[in-house]
C-alpha cells in the first residue's frame, strides 16, 4: 500500500469520526435546548472544532438536524424493530411488542417537533430534499419488516387474509402516531394505548365463520 493511500485512508477515517462527533453533539444540544436554541456555534464548541468545519459537512442547521435527529432516529428504529421481527413469538406478539416499543420511543412526536420547528423555509426544503432518498430507503426497509410480520400472521391463521397487508400496516402506524402526537379533539379523554391496540388486533384477527 502506497503512502498516499495510507494518508487518504487516515483522512477518511478522521473525517468520519469528526462527522460522528458532530452528529452526537447536535443530538445533545437539541435534547437540552430544543431546535430554536440549538446553534451551530455551540455544537462546534462541544466538538472542539471551528463552526466553519460543520458547514463543510452540512449546508445549514436544518440539514444537520435532519441528519442528526430524523435520519439517525429512523435508522435506530429500523434496527430495533428488525430485532423484534426476527425474534421469537407469533405475529400478534411481535406487533404488540413493536407497538409498545414505537410508542415508548417517542419517534413520531420528535419528527413532528422537528418538522414544525424547521418550518417551510428554503433551507428546510433543501435539507429534506437532500436526505429524501436515504429516508425513503429506510422507510421502505421499515415497512417491509412490518409487512413480513403481517404475512406471517396471515400464513399462521392469526390475521384475516381478506384484509390487505397495506391496510393493516396503515392502521398500525396510524394508531402509533395517535398515541405519540396529542389530538386537540381528544385531549380531555384518557385513551389507554393497550385498549387501542386490543381494538386493532381484534379487527385484523381471523375470526371463525359461523
Amino acid at each position: 500500500m502506497s503512502a498516499d493511500v495510507v494518508v487518504y485512508s487516515l483522512r477518511q477515517k478522521q473525517r468520519q469520526e469528526r462527522l460522528e462527533l458532530i452528529l452526537q453533539a447536535a443530538e445533545q444540544v437539541y435534547a437540552e435546548k430544543g431546535y430554536r436554541d440549538t446553534s451551530m456555534d455551540e455544537i462546534a464548541a462541544r466538538v472542539g472544532i471551528a463552526t466553519a468545519t460543520i458547514y463543510a459537512h452540512f449546508a445549514s442547521k436544518e440539514a444537520l438536524m435532519v441528519a442528526a435527529i430524523l435520519e439517525r432516529d429512523f435508522q435506530r428504529i429500523v434496527r430495533d424493530v428488525n430485532g423484534i421481527c426476527v425474534g421469537e413469538g407469533n405475529a400478534t406478539e411481535k406487533l404488540t411488542h413493536i407497538f409498545s416499543f414505537l410508542v415508548r420511543s417517542d419517534f413520531f412526536r420528535r419528527r413532528v417537533q422537528i418538522f414544525y420547528a424547521m418550518g417551510d423555509t428554503p433551507q428546510a426544503q433543501h435539507a429534506m430534499q437532500t436526505y429524501k432518498s436515504a429516508m425513503q430507503e429506510i422507510a421502505h426497509a421499515f415497512t417491509d419488516m412490518l409487512a413480513q410480520v403481517v404475512e406471517q400472521g396471515k400464513a399462521d391463521g392469526e390475521f384475516d387474509p381478506a384484509i390487505a397487508t397495506p391496510v393493516m400496516l396503515k392502521g398500525l402506524i396510524g394508531l402509533i402516531r395517535a398515541q405519540s402526537v396529542s389530538d386537540q379533539l381528544l385531549n380531555h379523554y384518557e385513551v389507554p394505548a393497550n385498549d387501542l391496540l386490543h381494538v386493532y388486533l381484534h379487527g385484523i384477527a381471523r375470526h371463525q365463520r359461523e
